[in-house]
């Protein structure tokens, strides 16, 4: 699936969190600045919390910047950052994975609340 918007309200009904729009928004920017590709029109950030179950701990934060291919995960001290996706794996019931084909990496976000990276 694509990364867009429709990909953020799915990623939210699998993960049982509200999707909403952060904010902010991705500036403006020319090609290279800051290491980001060039952007000519700011798009939409959206951010979600999935909250833990009974067995308690910290909810799991995700910030989804569609536009810019990015998706960045947080959970107490520690945190995972994926730019470049190029698709979105909807697995039901289980996961979501985000992937960038070059170079290769998977970033994987379960319904527990389990995060990987592999690059």
């Amino acid at each position: 699936m694509t990364f867009d918007e429709a990909a953020v309200h799915a990623i939210a009904e699998l993960l049982g969190a509200e999707s909403r729009k952060a904010p902010f928004e991705v500036p403006k920017l020319p090609p290279g600045l800051e290491g980001q590709p060039a952007t000519d029109k700011p798009g939409p950030v959206f951010q979600m919390s999935v909250r833990p179950d009974q067995s308690g701990g910290e909810p799991l934060l995700l910030t989804l910047w569609p536009s810019l291919g990015r998706v960045d995960v947080r959970l107490g001290r520690s945190y995972w950052a994926l730019r470049e996706i190029t698709s979105v794996e909807i697995y039901p019931g289980v996961e979501v994975l985000f992937r960038r084909d070059d170079p290769p990496a998977f970033l994987f976000v379960s319904v527990k609340r389990r995060v990987a990276l592999v690059a």
